[in-house]
């Protein structure tokens, strides 16, 4: 079976068959989508929630900001056979590696989390599962023939979300 890993701030895809995988996802966010009709599978692993004015390395790596990697994951989604009123989303993520700095200001990982859900819901896409926050990093694992999303953090049992 395929597997294709999916690094910080890239996209990838399958159809049918195959598995999506992420690993050190710690503030950053993995995002799956998923059409379970025509069994299309798409995953992001989003750094930022926003790029930058003259940042233009989001031409070149979408998937590195969430204002720009949720609209290139759903068109990747889209040109792969799967209807946006089918897609579903599912992420893990957004830790808070060092809770002691910036004890004032909202961690870099809420922001990945509380954009990535603001764009979501600009799409109209539900999040039937999360694993997010806390102060763990994760490895997420989409499985496409079926959609099982497995998220496993250090020293933790896998789990399903």
């Amino acid at each position: 079976m395929v597997e294709l890993f999916v690094n910080l701030g890239q996209i990838h895809s399958l159809k049918s068959k195959g598995i999506l995988t992420t690993i050190g996802l710690g503030s950053c966010v993995g995002v799956t989508l998923y059409d379970s009709v025509v069994k299309v599978g798409v995953m992001g692993h989003i750094f930022l929630p926003k790029r930058r004015g003259s940042d233009n390395s989001a031409a070149a790596a979408p998937g590195k900001y969430a204002d720009t990697g949720i609209p290139a994951m759903v068109k990747e989604a889209l040109n792969l056979g799967a209807q946006k009123s089918r897609l579903q989303a599912k992420v893990a993520g957004g830790a808070n590696l060092f809770p002691n700095l910036h004890l004032d200001a909202i961690s870099i990982g809420e922001q990945n989390i509380i954009a990535i859900t603001k764009h979501l819901d600009n799409y109209k896409i539900p999040i039937l599962g999360r694993d997010i926050l806390g102060n763990h990093g994760r490895k997420m694992r989409l499985t496409v023939e079926n959609g099982i999303v497995t998220v496993t953090a250090i020293g933790k049992e896998p789990i399903q979300i």
